[in-house]
Order: C-alpha cells, then structure tokens, then sequence
C-alpha cells in the first residue's frame, strides 16, 4: 500500500505536476511597529479564556507505521486578519524535526501550501550531532523574519519571506552558512539545555526569552539585545531567570499586551496527561514574571507546547484576534506518542482583580485525536537531497526526494534547479555531480519555491 501511494504521487507530481495546482494565495500584511505603552494597572490580573473547543489545524495522517505532529506552534497576525504560523514537525529524511510554515485566511477556510521553512545545514553545528530545529519562535523588525529554533542550544535563521528559505544564519560574527548558538548552555550535562526561544521587540530593544532546563527543571529566563544593530545578536545580554521551574512545564510563548500594559506569557504544564493545562504568567517589565491564570476549560488533554498569537513584533494590539495553539495526545491514550493532533482556540483577555488559584473547577474536554486520511493529491512541503554529503572522485547521479503532508517520499524527475556551488569544484548536469578538481562546495537545490543543500566533496 505505502509504494501503491507512492508511485502515485510521483506520477501526479512528475508528469501532471498536480501538487502546484492547489496553493492558494492569502495577502497578509505588516502592522506598523507598536507605538510605547505605558505599564498597566499592577493591581489587575490578565485571565486568558478559550470559550469553545476549537477546531484543529493539524491531523496526523491515519497509517500504519506513520507518525505526525506540528507542535510549539509560533504566530503572527496579519493586517488582513491572516495568520502566520510556523510549527516544529516530524523531519523529511534523516532530520529529526524541521520548521514547517504555513499562512490561514482569517476564518480558517483556506491556507497557503505546507512548506518546511528551517532545516538543519548539512556538516554544520545544528546538524551533528542530531540533525534538529525544532521549538521555533518568530519575530520580524528591520524587513527581515528571524526564527529561533532550538538544537541543544539557541539558534537563529533569516529570511526576507515568511516560508523562507531561511539559508542565512548567525554564524557568530555576522550571517552565513555555517550556525552558531545565540544561547548557549553551559549547566550541568545530560539536561535539555537552553532552547524554545520567543521575541518581543519594545522599542530599539529585543527581549529574547527562552527556557533553561537543567537539574532544578524547566525555567524561562530573558536576554536583551539591540533590535536596531543587524548583528543584534551580537549585543545580546543576558538578565537571567524570569519564570521559575515549571510543574512538568514547557516552552513559554511571551506577547506584550498593549490595552493592559503587560507581558504575558503562556505555557503547558503537567504535559502529556490528563491533568494538564495551559498556565498564564504576567509582567509589567519582561524580567519578573508572576502567576495569574490558567487555561483548561475546553483545552485538550495532554497538552504540551503552546503558542499565541501576536503582531509582526510580538505585541497583541486593542482589538486584535488572539488565538492559542498547541499539540495534544486527547483522551485516548492508545499510540498517542508523536501522533498529535494541533488545537487551535480563539481565546478573549480579560483583568481580574485576583489572579486564578483554583483549579479544580476547569474541565478539559474529551477530543481525541482524529487520523485524516491519505491525500492522493501529495502537498509537497520539502525537498532533499537523498544524502546530505557526498564524496566523489567520479561523476555521480543522485535522487532528490520529494516530501509530502503524509509523510511519503518519491523521487522528483523534472524541474529541478541547482545553484551557489563552485564551479571550480564541481559542475551540474541535470542531477549528475561531475568532478571538475579537488575541493569542498555546498550546492543548493530548488524545486517549485522549495529548497534544501548539501555538500560534496571531490577527492583525487
């Protein structure tokens, strides 16, 4: 069955070239950059509500021996009311996970194809010694779109697009191909480290927070750096823990609230069980952070990485839609692990005079997870080379693979394009690599708007 689909989608891909003929456009659109706000009223407390069950933006497919997921989930508004959201997913090929992004219509009746924005650079440090980037969180200020993805450490890609690719990395003095940390974990061995990055720009500043999780548990701490200076990460510096261990927590995903004046973050704890919800924290600073509510009614059970909305530079403005995403396993417990489905809520912000303490009155609801079916049409979202290195003394033919929504790979036959290698190393015929004199060289591959690299090496 799995070769059946297979040599379909290849065939409807190759010769029909189907795959391209389903991508609708949706506008989208910057906001301004947010004008400064005076700091809210400290005596409030923002509640966070989700009204209804949502409705999901992500189904792992229904077959045997697949798994799927899309989770810390990381978005932004539109001017048009559409939505950017960028999500962790299971890998094409040897990648463990990659960044996926997708743009949805204001009411969700439409989306933009699939594509993998971020992946690991072949013979780089965020691909040895586990091909990762996961955990993203995005910003854009100065007409760039930075992610920050997580390895064991911080990193971070640029684009000019939303889908990317974002090939540009900061490689510790400057952008290129070969990424450094911007966050480096430097605690005890063994732990998860320093990762699950998000941004919020105030001003000339850019707060970077993200999780450290070592033997005392999952804390968020805080960074600033110089959102006006291109090298920006550079001029980071670091102010230390601003949330502390989380109760079997997660990522915290941190947006200013304009019409209160505050920093509000959002994060799962008690993860992948039945008692876990979504814990809103508060601060009229960025540096300390203090409980004031939970999200459970009408969440999913077994939750974990959550995300909410925000503008371009990770504000929420008066009036704005807010919607919080995030994975969940559900009520049914069986062969759940990586088969997630992703909940998306529009939520409404509210101030109390208390923060919420109790409880044991929120109810989950009792969603599962619903597998979708196998789509003969494939939506290509990656490309990669079969390997990601080659080491040749003669000319050698290589598959490019394409991979689609499904977890399916074929062999792509036409429209290929290769560029950015030295010609003084190699030349390309149609997908031959001929030798031409000994050296190293990456060389990069495109196929309908979707890209990927890999390096060859020629021996005597």
């Amino acid at each position: 069955m799995e070769t059946m689909y297979q040599v379909l989608k290849m065939i409807l891909v190759a010769v029909f070239c189907i795959e391209s003929l389903f991508a609708p456009k949706i506008a989208g659109g910057d906001y301004p950059p947010s004008e400064p706000v005076a700091s809210g009223d400290e005596t409030k407390y923002v509640q966070i509500t989700a009204p209804d069950e949502g409705f999901d933006v992500f189904q792992p497919v229904g077959f045997e021996g697949y798994a799927g997921y899309r989770y810390g989930q990381t978005m932004i508004l539109n001017t048009d009311g559409s939505l950017d959201v960028w999500s962790a997913s299971n890998g094409p090929g040897d990648y463990i996970d990659v960044v996926n992004y997708k743009r949805y219509s204001a009411d969700f009746k439409k989306s933009t194809k699939e594509v993998t924005a971020v992946t690991p650079t072949a013979e780089t440090y965020d691909y040895d010694p586990v091909p990762c980037a996961c955990d993203p969180g995005v910003i854009k200020f100065g007409g760039w779109y930075y992610i920050a993805y997580s390895t064991n450490m911080t990193c971070v890609a640029r684009s000019k697009n939303p889908e990317g690719p974002f090939f540009e990395k900061w490689t510790g003095d400057g952008w290129g191909v070969n990424p450094a940390p911007i966050i480096t974990y430097d605690g005890t061995p063994g732990y998860f480290g320093a990762a699950e990055p998000c941004f919020v720009v105030m001003g000339d500043t850019l707060y970077i927070f993200y999780t450290w999780w070592d033997e005392h548990g999952p804390a968020t701490r805080v960074a600033t750096a110089d959102a006006t200076d291109e090298n920006w990460p550079a001029t980071i510096v670091h102010h230390g823990e601003c949330i502390p261990p989380k109760d079997s927590g997660d990522s915290a995903d941190v947006k200013f609230v304009d019409e209160y004046g505050r920093f509000v973050a959002v994060f799962t704890e008690r993860r992948f069980t039945d008692n876990s919800y979504v814990a809103v924290w508060e601060s009229f600073d960025g540096m300390t952070f203090r409980r004031s509510g939970f999200i459970r009614d009408n969440t999913c059970k077994k939750l974990h990485n959550c995300g909410i909305s925000g503008r371009a530079d990770g504000h929420i403005g008066k009036g704005d839609p807010v919607y919080l995403s995030y994975a969940y396993a559900g009520a049914d417990t069986t062969g759940s692990w990586a088969n997630w489905g992703t909940r998306m809520h529009k939520v409404t912000l509210s101030l109390a005079d208390a923060p919420m303490v109790d409880l044991s009155t929120l109810t989950h609801s009792d969603v599962v997870v619903t597998p979708r079916k196998v789509s003969v049409v494939p939506e290509v979202t990656a490309v990669k080379a079969e390997q990601l290195s080659y080491t040749i003394n003669k000319s050698k033919v290589i598959m490019i693979m394409a991979f689609d929504t499904d977890g399916f790979c074929f062999p792509l036959l036409t429209d290929l394009r290769f560029d950015g290698y030295d010609k003084s190393v190699i030349r390309m015929v149609g997908t031959c690599i001929v030798p031409v004199s000994p050296g190293d060289t990456r060389v990069y591959v495109h196929w309908h708007g979707l890209s990927d690299s890999f390096v060859v090496h020629v021996t005597e």
